[in-house]
């Protein structure tokens, strides 16, 4: 055998024994001032190495503030669109919105224009009493009581009193609902007595009853008391 067929059989022997301890042994020994002697193996190693590190350090610096960057972007596309169908329903319920609205400006209109003015007041006292005597109640008392003022209203309580049956008493009752003005029915109170007829064992019914009327605080009635107020001073 030859010297060259020697040769070639250690290379290939040599080749087939690399080892992790053989490796090992190889990278402690390298020179670092002398890259170009290092094995291939090793180099490729650290070419592997290091393209990890710069592949680590660039998703962790850029990839990953990119990732956060999507993941926000994500969440206010999702608040946006929320935002969007909510103003899009709103929207498309708008007309109906609008027709309610007036329909219940025209309601509070209507209402207004039953509600009594300050001139009418001892008018629609009058009508009470008319109303009650055409029920067949007899009217033993009726006045006005001091004004109470709310929120953007005048409440103008009235006290009654009256006597006759029950049948009178629910036909009051239907009549003053029929009134062109608004008055509502409170605390009533019934005190029976014996009947000055006696010819009949039915007793006498005395009402005590305490209406109210309203007064709306329009520009008129708020220029009004401005000037009574300055009068005053």
């Amino acid at each position: 055998m030859s010297q060259h067929d020697n040769g070639q059989e250690l290379l290939v022997h040599s080749k087939q024994k690399m080892t992790l301890q053989k490796f090992v042994q190889q990278f402690n020994s390298l020179d670092p001032n002398n890259y170009g002697s290092w094995p291939f193996i090793v180099k490729v190693t650290c070419w592997i190495f290091i393209a990890f590190i710069i592949s680590a350090v660039g998703y962790f610096t850029i990839v990953g503030n990119i990732v956060d960057q999507i993941a926000s972007s994500n969440a206010q596309e999702d608040a946006l669109l929320n935002e969007y169908r909510q103003k899009e329903s709103t929207l498309r319920n708008l007309e109906r919105y609008q027709q309610q609205l007036k329909i219940m400006q025209d309601s509070f209109n209507e209402q207004l224009q039953q509600l009594p003015k300050e001139s009418e007041i001892s008018g629609l006292v009058e009508d009470i009493n008319v109303t009650g005597v055409e029920s067949g109640l007899k009217f033993k008392n009726i006045h006005l009581d001091p004004e109470v003022r709310r929120n953007f209203f005048l409440e103008q309580p009235i006290s009654i009193e009256a006597s006759g049956d029950f049948h009178a008493l629910g036909q009051f009752a239907s009549d003053i609902a029929l009134l062109p003005r608004i008055v509502t029915l409170h605390n009533f109170s019934i005190t029976a007595s014996l009947n000055s007829n006696k010819k009949s064992e039915i007793p006498e019914l005395t009402y005590v009853i305490n209406a109210k009327t309203y007064r709306y605080l329009g520009s008129d009635d708020s220029a009004t008391q401005s000037n009574t107020k300055r009068g005053a001073r």
